[in-house]
């Protein structure tokens, strides 16, 4: 009977790693499409840092002509 045992305690043992895996397999999902949703933000912010700056340099540039 020992053998019984074994292989039902394996069992529910490889159940429940199963429905670790799917659960971790479910949590990924859910991080992937939030760091690509982040990640297209943050591409929008620094491309908008960018101009600001270009434009701040830009006008700067247009000053000192000015003044000098």
């Amino acid at each position: 009977m020992p053998k019984l045992r074994e292989l039902f305690a394996s069992q529910q043992r490889l159940l429940q790693q199963a429905r670790e895996i799917e659960e971790l397999k479910q949590q990924l999902t859910v991080l992937q499409m939030q760091n690509d949703s982040m990640r297209e933000g943050m591409r929008r912010c620094v491309s908008c840092d960018y101009r600001i700056d270009y434009k701040s340099r830009q006008d700067q540039a247009v000053n000192k002509g000015l003044i000098d």
